[in-house]
């Protein structure tokens, strides 16, 4: 009798020992699972950063805009508004005018009015910034010139990738770019242009049309540390692919 207590107490024991343990190990699984899920936060941006970031936003979905943008050089800041809760900043730069507005809140959602006017073109873009980044709302641009030199095509590029992958804006110190179009031999109706700059490659083709589809491949070395390719097509720049390989 007591022999077989003894066996059913140590029965009782094992159950025990592996339903906890396997209780415990079902946790650490899913506490496992939930670290693994963990994706980074985004950048909180300042306002001078999202006031650039904007700028940059109407220059790669409207190109015809980026040649009104040279030698920008914002003044302003904060204003008082009496308005509790809430903050606006006001920014200028020759006839250039963005107006930035968000509630004092975690994670707010900025609205920003961007302006320029003279007697040639008119723009007034209305937009957001926020957790998923920038948005349009509406915008009306009249009296641009849609198309661009390759040269403003390369800077803007450039201009689009320190935005959207600001890891990379340590490496665009002192760009001063060589380089032109690509002898094509015998190739006919396409064209091919190549720029480089303290390791950067940017290579730029169209086919010889009205108004092209433009191709962009951009290389930083040293070991090809990135490789990125988009377009450029009806005023709007589009990724197609990025690969980062930062140097330990």
């Amino acid at each position: 009798m007591i022999n077989v207590k003894k066996t059913m107490l140590i029965v009782v024991v094992v159950v025990l020992i592996v339903v906890l343990t396997g209780g415990y190990l079902a946790v650490t699984y899913l506490n496992q699972g939930d670290n693994n899920d963990k994706t980074p936060e985004q950048k909180v941006l300042s306002v001078t950063e999202i006031r650039d970031g904007a700028i940059l936003f109407v220059a790669a979905n409207h190109t015809g805009t980026l040649p009104l943008m040279n030698d920008l050089s914002w003044s302003g800041g904060v204003q008082e508004t009496g308005i509790v809760g809430a903050e606006t900043y006001v920014y200028t730069s020759g006839i250039w005018s963005i107006v930035i507005d968000y509630a004092v809140v975690e994670n707010p959602v900025y609205t920003i009015v961007i302006d320029y006017s003279d007697d040639d073109a008119t723009i007034n873009w209305l937009g957001t910034y926020g957790n998923t980044g920038f948005a349009e709302t509406s915008a009306t641009i009249e009296g641009v010139d849609p198309n661009l030199t390759t040269e403003q095509i390369r800077d803007l590029t450039m201009m689009y990738l320190k935005l959207d992958h600001a890891e990379l804006a340590q490496y665009m110190d002192d760009l001063s770019w060589t380089g032109g179009a690509v002898e094509m031999n015998g190739i006919v109706g396409y064209e091919e242009y190549n720029y480089q700059s303290n390791g950067w490659n940017v290579t730029i083709g169209n086919p010889v049309v009205p108004n092209p589809p433009y191709t962009i491949e951009v290389v930083y070395t040293p070991s090809t540390m990135l490789t990125w390719e988009g377009t450029l097509e009806n005023g709007v720049i589009t990724e197609v692919s990025c690969v980062f390989n930062p140097t330990e």
